[in-house]
């Protein structure tokens, strides 16, 4: 059984893979914490999230939210 407190101090690294890029993360929700780090990001434009597609890590959910910023993806 896994709390905050191990996962935030380092004994506890539950990793989940972006499904853009591959790389490791840890996330909140796996780990049991009662949230995880992408609840405090804005939420991305729904013409920008993929069907099927599982967890974006921080570069590449920070990537997909400044694509969905860009005048030529406003249209549409």
């Amino acid at each position: 059984m896994s709390d905050a407190s191990t996962v935030l101090t380092g004994q506890l690294r539950p990793v989940e893979h972006c499904s853009h890029c591959g790389a490791g993360f840890v996330c909140g929700y796996v780990a049991g914490l009662p949230e995880c780090w992408c609840a405090s990001q804005p939420l991305l434009p729904a013409r920008r999230i993929v069907p099927g597609q599982h967890c974006l890590c921080p570069a590449c959910l920070a990537a997909r939210r400044q694509a969905a910023q860009e005048p030529d993806s406003a249209a549409g």
